[in-house]
């Protein structure tokens, strides 16, 4: 019996057919703030040279918290964001910027 092998398209491909669509540009951009963030949790836990689970047990929190957190599916507060600063060295700086003229 023969395994069925399944069909891939590299990444870059599948993006840029989906930037070509209006809709999920759109969308893309709405959720602009949320990937930064997330964005930002792998690379400080990356710094950090720390497991998912090495980073929940210093937050007291499960490693499924902490990969909601890295998925962008958890809005943290900023207690939480301290605690993340804290156990993986690093301090959180919020600030605000003007919107760019339209």
């Amino acid at each position: 019996m023969t395994a069925e092998r399944k069909k891939s398209i590299p990444v870059q491909v599948a993006f840029d057919t989906w930037h070509r669509d209006r809709e999920y540009v759109a969308e893309f951009a709405a959720l602009k703030n949320e990937f930064d963030l997330a964005d930002q949790f792998i690379k400080a836990r990356g710094a950090a040279g720390l497991t998912q689970q090495e980073l929940a047990q210093r937050m007291k929190t499960s490693q499924s918290y902490i990969a909601r957190l890295e998925g962008g599916k958890e809005t943290p507060s900023t207690r939480t964001l301290n605690r993340f600063a804290e156990a993986t060295g690093h301090r959180v700086v919020i600030n605000f910027e003007p919107l760019a003229a339209q």
